[in-house]
């Protein structure tokens, strides 16, 4: 029987050039989260598939933070906001409040079809690097799982200064060699490992550069792959079906045409 632990990824994305926009924290749920789920969500191992009723309230399936904000990619909201987080009419910029001082936090989308398009753009941006370079990015050594003060014996280390670390805690950190141990993916990210889960059977290894566009200036094959190759784990339990994924696909290059 498999078992599945939802843990809540960040991707920062505050470095992109757009102008700053006006970010909120949204107290609900993102659009329509069940029928969408029961839509777009193919469940794995022994997860129920989602269905709901007439009124789009939950009757069947395991819900995780990500589904319930229509984030199938699980992104932070941008400082440019992602396109399709207009919770509020004609004013994108939605998140759940989960950063510091609640001035940002996951994204809240109208149809989870934005944040998979979100998603394949956070990728394409990062064209010709390695997946331990996209790794190393989307899951900081220095974090925890979940990004909690403490997991296990290790401790989050973002941020802080030598002075302010405590003699005798074991940290969340890259190790000199590069391996990490299993007590530390246990408790800390692991972007080495999951690199390597990247790109398995794809004939490249975890720092070889990566060819993420195509010909036609789209995401390709491996940039959906990798992608998506973590979100059974971000999503509880449960992946994008195709037909998710041709809609972000198609929707791409609408809310991405030069960006």
């Amino acid at each position: 029987m498999l078992r599945f632990v939802a843990v809540v990824i960040m991707v920062w994305v505050g470095s992109f050039s757009h102008a700053a926009a006006e970010l909120y924290k949204w107290p609900g749920n993102g659009t329509d989260w069940c029928n969408f789920a029961e839509k777009y969500l193919d469940p794995v191992g022994n997860r129920p598939a989602f269905t709901c009723d007439a009124q789009g309230q939950k009757i069947t399936g395991q819900v995780s933070l990500c589904i319930r904000l229509n984030n199938y990619g699980c992104m932070w909201q941008r400082r440019g906001s992602w396109p399709g987080t207009d919770m509020q009419p004609g004013n994108p910029g939605a998140h759940d409040g989960r950063g510091p001082n609640e001035r940002n936090g996951h994204a809240v989308f109208t149809d989870p079809i934005y944040s998979l398009a979100a998603k394949f753009h956070w990728f394409a941006r990062r064209d010709r690097a390695s997946a331990l370079d996209h790794a190393e990015t989307y899951l900081p050594w220095c974090d925890t799982l979940g990004s909690v003060a403490k997991r296990g014996e290790f401790y989050r280390s973002c941020n802080l200064s030598e002075s302010q670390r405590v003699p005798g805690r074991r940290y969340c950190e890259k190790p000199a060699n590069g391996q990490p141990s299993p007590a530390q993916c246990r408790a800390c990210n692991c972007p080495s490992v999951l690199a390597a889960t990247w790109v398995e059977g794809t004939g490249f290894g975890p720092t070889d550069p990566l060819d993420l566009i195509g010909a036609d200036g789209m995401p390709n094959d491996l940039l959906v792959r990798i992608a998506l190759r973590n979100s059974v784990n971000e999503l509880g339990g449960y992946r994008p079906n195709d037909a998710a994924i041709e809609a972000a696909r198609q929707l791409y290059p609408e809310v991405y045409p030069t960006d």
